[in-house]
């Protein structure tokens, strides 16, 4: 019976102390996440080989090698003018020499998967194989890297106390002084791309998202702990600069002179703590850690022997340029006007009666209406006998909702709140909902942990969204495959050739799907062609395990997905049945059904 986990012809280890936590995971282990992976620990006082340039080796294999950075090393240098490498030491040629003697053979090479500021410490992963490159950056691009980093930073951070989080969210771009700044508008369409750290030298604003966790407060500095979902220059420097709390020893991005900043280290204090990630070649969950510098916490003027867990993803305490401004007061009277005079069939014919199916609603149940716009769902709900609260961050929408509400056959009640900061005043629920709205708001975690918040035990959730997969602004679009095509090579788009007896067929374009990012929404395409001003929106494209994932942390468990197609019919024609057959077989909504636990 051969042994579970053996893997002949695996990559070979070598291990910083192998007898100290740094072997292979256990059987139990292999299913597991990069985050949930047992860490491997860096005992600061056993003796690591080095590479040089104080630089730690941490794990080896045949397709990775994992280091511990110091402060002060960059991880690659740029080409000079002329286009040779630089000499200036750094990381990543350490490791290519140290590969190359290890091989003892020419034309070796190692792979950059992410970087650490110069100014920064910590961990670092390189890719051994060419394989192993494209397997980390996907597993990079995705967001399914696990990245953990300790920092001290100025000042206490106002009523937040140890264990207290956040999360900021913007746009950042290097400004024509070389440094980071966020931005409050992006461009048209600030694409994500999977590009991490440093990686791209175009100035579109990028999506940036750091979580931030307080460890310890001192008189006058804070430790956190950060979680990057994103990975952009500088982030997590620029984030708490812009906070109003700079890093300890960040002279750039605090904005003075060396001589004025807070420093009594000699460095910038931001240490890459944790690194998780699937190998590629096995398919194991491995997680690494190394502690921050003891002179961290001693800045803090508190111990601590424990290196706290992952930090937490909450709705922003504190105000910052936001990517999601979930309000919708700039659209509120055209999209009222919209659902007013019953242009949005959908609404009416597709995703009320399915949410009323998935919310199993009886009368007298308790039923919040998150994003509820102008009401329309909440009003639906009352009617059905259901005790009815909606609430929405738009308050022109809000005071829509309620002039309708006067006229309503039963009272429902709406109130002005942050999707993301659900109150705790409006009590518990039999029931929640969010139709068509999570695509708009970011981040959705803060808005799941809200619903369980206000869930009673067993407590359902419905949300419907634009399905990710096949009706993804900006990434999906309908085609039509013609006979010519399908006898020989294929081609897609409109092709004349009306004359053969077979119809032509038409298909469901999918550009990306895993890719996350913000698209800019036209809302009104056919007023703005006949002359009048863009109505637009964001949309924030995420794959279905992102959702189902948010679902999971915040404490619920999905019990129902359906998928919905659209209920219209084309107008008699010769595509008409080829038409409503397409419309028919791919869907155009997704609903899910999770319960409180």
């Amino acid at each position: 019976m051969p042994l579970r986990g053996f893997r002949p012809g695996g990559p070979r280890r070598e291990e910083s102390n192998p007898v100290g936590g740094f072997g292979a995971s256990t059987e139990q282990d292999q299913d597991r996440g990069p985050e949930s992976a047992p860490a491997r620990s860096i005992d600061r006082g056993e003796r690591l080989r080095g590479l040089g340039l104080g630089i730690r080796l941490v794990h080896e294999d045949d397709d990775v090698i994992v280091v511990d950075k110091p402060t002060g090393v960059v991880t690659a240098v740029m080409l000079t003018e002329g286009g040779l490498p630089s000499s200036t030491p750094c990381v990543f040629g350490q490791i290519k020499r140290h590969v190359k003697m290890r091989s003892r053979r020419r034309g070796t090479r190692v792979w950059i998967i992410h970087r650490l500021d110069k100014e920064a410490s910590g961990l670092l992963v390189f890719a051994k194989s060419e394989a192993a490159y494209e397997s980390l950056k996907e597993q990079f691009r995705t967001k399914r890297v696990h990245r953990l980093y300790t920092a001290v930073v100025e000042g206490e951070l106002q009523g937040q106390g140890p264990q207290a989080t956040g999360t900021i969210t913007t746009f950042v771009a290097e400004g024509a002084d070389g440094l980071m700044h966020s931005v409050r508008e992006p461009a048209r369409h600030a694409r994500d791309g999977g590009r991490d750290d440093s990686a791209g030298h175009d100035n579109t604003p990028q999506l940036a998202v750091t979580h931030y966790r307080v460890v310890e407060v001192g008189p006058s500095r804070t430790m956190i702990q950060v979680r990057l979902e994103t990975g952009r220059k500088n982030q997590i420097r620029v984030h708490m600069s812009e906070m109003g709390h700079p890093l300890i020893g960040d002279w750039r991005y605090r904005g003075t002179g060396p001589k004025e900043c807070d420093d009594p280290m000699g460095r910038v204090c931001l240490h890459a703590t944790e690194l998780g990630f699937t190998h590629p070649t096995t398919g194991e969950s491995m997680r690494f850690t190394s502690p921050a510098p003891e002179e961290f916490r001693r800045l803090t003027r508190r111990g601590g022997s424990r290196t706290p867990e992952t930090a937490e993803e909450p709705a922003p305490e504190r105000p910052m340029p936001q990517v999601s401004n979930s309000s919708w007061d700039h659209v509120a009277g055209w999209y009222d006007q919209l659902l007013k005079h019953g242009r949005s069939d959908h609404h009416r014919d597709v995703i009320m009666p399915g949410t009323l199916r998935l919310l199993e609603l009886k009368p007298g149940q308790r039923i919040l209406d998150v994003a509820c716009g102008q009401g329309i769902l909440t009003r639906k709900l009352a009617e059905s006998g259901a005790d009815a609260v909606g609430v929405d961050a738009s308050e022109k929408l809000i005071d829509a909702a309620r002039r309708w509400a006067k006229v309503a056959a039963r009272p429902a009640r709406f109130e002005v709140g942050d999707a993301r900061a659900i109150d705790p005043k409006l009590g518990e629920f039999d029931g929640v909902a969010c139709v068509m709205a999570l695509m708009n708001i970011d981040p959705i975690l803060p808005l799941m942990r809200g619903v369980t918040n206000a869930l009673k035990q067993g407590g359902r959730f419905v949300m419907v969204i634009l399905h990710p997969a096949f009706r993804a602004p900006g990434r999906t679009s309908w085609g039509w495959e013609y006979e010519r095509s399908r006898r020989g090579h294929r081609m897609g788009g409109p092709m004349e050739s009306e004359q053969s007896e077979t119809p032509p067929r038409q298909y469901r374009r999918v550009d990306g799907y895993l890719t996350q990012e913000p698209t800019a929404i036209v809302m009104n395409p056919g007023e703005v062609s006949s002359g009048k001003e863009p109505i637009t929106t964001w949309t924030f494209n995420r794959p279905i395990q992102a959702y189902v994932r948010a679902v999971a942390e915040a404490g619920m468990v999905v019990d129902a997905i359906e998928e919905w197609a659209s209920a219209r019919r084309s107008a008699p024609g010769p595509k008409a049945d080829e038409e409503n057959r397409a419309r028919r077989e791919i869907p155009m909504f997704l609903a899910m059904r999770a319960r409180k636990m």
